[in-house]
């Protein structure tokens, strides 16, 4: 199966440099998101899809909504797909990443209630086994660069550091192949 990992276009929490995994809290697309999903819809208008998927943040669902007046889908939104629940909600990026960096462990460290990076990817690993147990050719999936990054260390079998290296760009897309369960 193809599987195409997308991220959202650019927020108002992007431009702030803000963590978020609430979907209540408004964040949106900003004018250069929407043109980056615009730019994203282009690449992807001739890929066959068999199945969207999109987490349940607004972000996620507005950039589906735009790559998806191609194909016409209906856009699951699947909760194991939201962003990073840091336990820095509305904060600067900044401190979560000074939280990591002075982690004794950062793929395991949790802070503020929060998960951890290892928590993400338990997540993604049940959705990831749920596609695979599916006859799809080729599914779309619409999150955030942190679950991305999740689900290619699962799927590439590399490390978190490999997995974390990865440039994934906002509007951007990667392209991976997944076996079926048999």
């Amino acid at each position: 199966m193809k599987l195409y990992l997308a991220r959202h276009g650019q927020t108002n929490y992007n431009d702030l440099h803000l963590c978020n995994a609430d979907p209540s809290v408004d964040v949106q697309l900003t004018p250069v998101g929407i043109k980056q999903a615009d730019v994203l819809a282009g690449k992807l208008k001739s890929v066959h899809l068999d199945h969207i998927f999109a987490s349940e943040l607004p972000r996620t669902q507005q950039t589906a909504e735009i790559i998806n007046r191609f194909h016409n889908l209906k856009i699951e939104i699947d909760t194991r797909l939201g962003d990073h629940r840091s336990g820095f909600e509305g904060k600067h990026f900044k401190e979560l990443m000074g939280a990591l960096d002075a982690a004794d462990n950062r793929w395991t460290a949790r802070f503020n209630g929060g998960e951890s990076i290892e928590d993400i990817k338990q997540r993604v690993a049940s959705f990831i086994n749920d596609l695979q147990a599916n006859s799809y050719h080729a599914v779309l999936v619409i999150t955030s660069q942190w679950v991305i990054r999740a689900i290619a260390a699962i799927v590439q079998d590399i490390s978190n550091e490999e997995a974390w290296e990865l440039e994934v760009s906002q509007g951007s897309c990667m392209e991976l192949e997944i076996d079926a369960n048999v």
